[in-house]
């Protein structure tokens, strides 16, 4: 969302009619979705219900047999333990069955060479070979000299199994080597420092605390000799890779990325490496100031009244860089680039003079937070587990209702002031902490050139922290307050996600002072400078960027403004370098999948539902615009869809399961709007309200739902979130909607519409909503620690959703039956019933015993089969 007011509603896909025209509407009381094949079929089915508003007929292919035990015989069982080689009921040879599906197995083996297969049921009537071929060739492994742990891999859905045998032993080499008790530094042959990939994913690490607080180098070897090493970059014999160890015990983690060469070192929460990127690098002895300039030699800073020339300099993943060295001690001092004897702003400037172009000399890495030291991250053990509530810094505690100290509100640290109340509730983060959501996404919170109130999506210093969102105008006081921020929220529980804007600035004037090179030929942002990441300098200033907030201010993902701005392969390159250098840091990337509504050239290159497969592996994600329509309706229109009665059930049957492709491939897809898109649960960011457009409440109302809370207005509500949070994928929650916040004043609808620069009396959180409506929190708390406690909510994989979970469409009524066992994925333990009318459900439950554990005003324990009207039951087997 941007200042202007011509950004007022986004459209999910380009050309919304045309893709209307043609879908032919059938008429069918019942339809059976069986998640087994996902195929084009089901595709069809879910395009039509989400763009054409029919249901279709859908065969039900036969759900094939999943396999009780896999194993791995072969000319190592001798080796180790069975009795004689190519035994497919050793048990020393069977794999384990792990939560996404696959079967893994990790052997210790001698050096030698061998030959294998992946059995299936501990037998051979079902064997498979090389390439997943059914009775194939013999898969061939060799072990180097001396042995070493071989990781298997079995994919029940391609039937390939796979080793990292082929990999040569990894070392981590380096002049600490001999303090770890290798025979000497630099040594390509201690195992000490062997790096290893135990799951493996590629990427190979190796983790120690018994190196000394210090400036130390690095280096990756393969097969345990120089021949074969990377330096800095990836680059193949490159430079050493300098590290920093801070204290005595550090916790130190060293990543190779097999695929890019990538070598990175993280020592606790410190930066990885000493400062090597641009903008203003500072040391006690001197400063060394570097831009980008690829259009003019004439460049120079200015520091304390004297300007200093800039001179072409040569670095490593940069070019056309100029850089001057100034001496002495510049710690807060102003500075001011210059090109062509024009004032400009540094790109990279970590702070940065209020209301000038003026950068200010810091060290964000040295300060530390105020408890001195950082708490550990709230554990995230896979990204569907999270739930993601997004909030303004300003909008959460400005209003006096919050409870907040006054010099706090609508600042950084009123979000993390614990022991506030109103009228008897909790409210600010003890508020989030008792609705149970793990992850808040916050709305734009680096320096942005708008006054608030406003939502600030119009940046213009990209590495700083928004100053009025402050209390403290001394540059370190700043830095540690927003760290505070981010470390207070891990000691609460509560992960951090970035709202970035990377996909445009304030205004053009921003960079264009320094280079047009920035900025897209066509404007494709809405705002008239769309940023340019097919420029490798523009992309790796935002790499750069990235790196910034998650190394120096500890945050935990981002959700990209009008991702579908951006090169996807650029957004796969950040995600995967970010990824790789903090692996302990399960950091979440997702975005808008479109752009401001230009007309783009390279439209098949961007960030868009068909190119999301391809971030797959790198966990990259996108706001599921389709299923939230599908839900609610339009963005402000005055028709509900499903949630309202109407609207097609097949739609939700399908966004149910994630929104899942056809097939499990990471390929990029020819229809780049299909509704059919992700390959991982963890691709779908699902939600029925965000800051944009009417939130959830005032849409209700807005198509004619009266009665409040405990009317049909607040049904519909807890209906449509309740869809949410019992659908794959990830839960976003947009702040109040919880407990029906209103942005309507005086009956004012199109100020609600677009309320990004709104009064307070608009946009602010007016926490007596949470005492008037204090059903409504206690159905969101209670569904949301459903889905926490809830495994079968919460699958991982594409397989796991194809095998282990079912959609059933009985007139307008959803019906989803899940395994959370994949080992017994037809046996279901838990059933979703959503139901849109205005009368009862009889559902038929499997056999067993069955519970309902949600029903319209939250949790309860009950039987019976009977589902409330217009509302989401749960039950679980036990």
């Amino acid at each position: 969302m941007s200042r202007r007011p011509f950004r007022r509603i986004r459209f999910p896909y380009p050309g919304t009619d045309s893709r209307r025209t043609g879908l032919r509407r059938t008429g069918l009381a019942r339809t059976s979705l069986r998640r087994t094949g996902l195929r084009r079929a089901a595709t069809l089915a879910a395009s039509v219900a989400l763009l054409g508003g029919g249901s279709v007929t859908l065969s039900a292919p036969a759900l094939a047999a999943a396999p009780t035990a896999v194993s791995l015989p072969g000319t190592f069982d001798s080796v180790i333990g069975c009795s004689a080689d190519w035994q497919p009921d050793c048990a020393q040879a069977r794999m384990t069955l792990q939560a996404d599906g696959r079967w893994k197995a990790s052997l210790n083996l001698p050096a030698g060479s061998y030959a294998y297969k992946a059995a299936i049921d501990n037998g051979w009537t079902e064997n498979y070979g090389a390439g997943g071929v059914p009775g194939g060739a013999n898969i061939s492994l060799t072990v180097p000299s001396g042995g070493e742990r071989v990781s298997f891999v079995y994919d029940p859905d391609t039937h390939v199994v796979t080793d990292n045998s082929a990999m040569p032993v990894v070392t981590a080499a380096g002049d600490y080597q001999s303090g770890l008790g290798c025979s000497a530094n630099w040594s390509a042959t201690c195992a000490t420092t062997t790096m290893t990939d135990p799951d493996g994913t590629g990427v190979y690490t190796y983790t120690t605390t018994a190196i000394p607080a210090g400036n130390w180098n690095t280096k990756v070897t393969l097969g345990q000799s120089w021949d074969t090493n990377y330096g800095a970059g990836g680059a193949a014999g490159g430079a050493d890779i300098p590290f920093t160890v801070p204290a005595a015990g550090a916790r130190t983690t060293f990543s190779y990325n097999s695929a890019t060469h990538l070598m990175t070192v993280v020592s606790n929460q410190g930066t990885t490496a000493p400062l090597n990127t641009l903008g203003a690098l500072y040391t006690s002895s001197a400063t060394t100031f570097r831009l980008w300039s690829p259009d003019s030699s004439n460049v120079s800073v200015t520091v304390g009244g004297t300007a200093h020339p800039m001179t072409a300099t040569t670095l490593s993943g940069y070019t056309n860089v100029y850089q001057a060295v100034v001496s002495g001690d510049l710690k807060d001092q102003p500075y001011q680039f210059q090109v062509n004897g024009v004032a400009v702003p540094d790109p990279y400037a970590q702070m940065v003079k209020p209301g000038t172009t003026q950068g200010v000399v810091v060290n964000t890495a040295a300060v530390n937070p105020s408890a001195g030291s950082w708490a550990s991250r709230p554990a995230l053990v896979n990204r569907e587990d999270a739930v993601v509530y997004e909030l303004s810094a300003h909008d959460f505690t400005i209003d006096p209702s919050s409870g907040v100290d006054a010099a706090k509100r609508g600042k950084f640290l009123g979000l993390v002031q614990t022991g506030t109340t109103y009228g008897g509730v909790k409210t600010g983060i003890d508020h989030l902490k008792e609705l149970g959501v793990t992850a808040v996404q916050l709305m734009p919170s680096f320096d942005f050139g708008s006054t608030v109130p406003n939502w600030g999506y119009d940046p213009v210093d990209y590495n700083t922290p928004e100053e009025q969102y402050s209390q403290f105008t001394a540059p370190e006081d700043r830095i540690r307050e927003y760290k505070d921020m981010v470390d207070q929220f891990h000691r609460n529980g509560i992960r951090v996600i970035m709202d970035v804007v990377y996909n445009h600035t304030y205004t053009k004037s921003v960079f264009g002072n320094i280079t047009g090179k920035y900025y897209t030929g066509t404007d494709l942002s809405g705002t008239g400078n769309s940023i340019d990441d097919g420029n490798p300098m523009v992309a790796r200033m935002i790499q750069d960027s990235l790196e910034h907030w998650v190394r120096d201010y500890g945050v935990d993902g981002f959700r990209f403004d009008l991702a579908g701005v951006h090169y996807y392969k650029d957004a796969y390159d950040w995600a995967n370098y970010l990824e790789t250098t903090y692996p302990d840091r399960d950091l979440m990337f997702y975005g808008e999948p479109w752009n401001g509504g230009g007309s783009d050239a390279n439209e098949a290159q961007k960030v868009r539902y068909g190119t999301l497969p391809a971030l797959a592996p790198v966990h990259f994600g996108a706001f599921n615009g389709v299923y939230r329509d599908a839900i609610r309706g339009g963005t402000n229109d005055n028709v509900m869809g499903f949630m309202g009665g109407s609207g097609n059930p097949s739609a939700i049957a399908f966004g149910m399961t994630g929104s899942p492709t056809d097939a499990d491939s990471t390929a990029t897809l020819a229809n780049l709007w299909t509704p059919a898109f992700a390959d991982r649960p963890d691709q779908t960011m699902n939600y029925v309200s965000i800051h944009d457009n009417l939130n959830l409440y005032d849409k209700i109302t807005y198509s004619g739902a009266t009665g409040g809370a405990t009317g049909t207005a607040g049904r519909i509500d807890r209906l449509a979130v309740g869809t949410v949070l019992t659908s794959q994928g990830v839960p976003v929650i947009a702040e109040g909607d919880e407990f029906l916040r209103s942005k309507v004043v005086n009956g004012d609808y199109d100020t609600a519409k677009n309320s990004y620069n709104a009064p307070d009396g608009v946009n602010a959180i007016h926490w007596g909503d949470k005492v008037t409506n204090a059903g409504v929190f206690g159905y969101y708390r209670d569904a949301i620690a459903l889905r926490k406690a809830t495994a079968s909510l919460r699958l991982t994989t594409w397989s796991a959703v194809h095998n282990q979970m079912t959609t059933q469409v009985d007139g307008s009524t959803v019906i989803a039956r899940i395994s959370s066992n994949p080992g017994a994925p037809t046996t279901y333990d838990t059933i979703v019933v959503v139901n849109p009318t205005t009368s009862a459900y009889n559902v038929s439950l499997p056999s067993g015993t069955w519970t309902k554990v949600l029903n319209a005003t939250g949790a309860t324990s009950a039987t019976g089969t009977s589902c409330d009207p217009q509302a989401v039951t749960v039950f679980t087997r036990s």
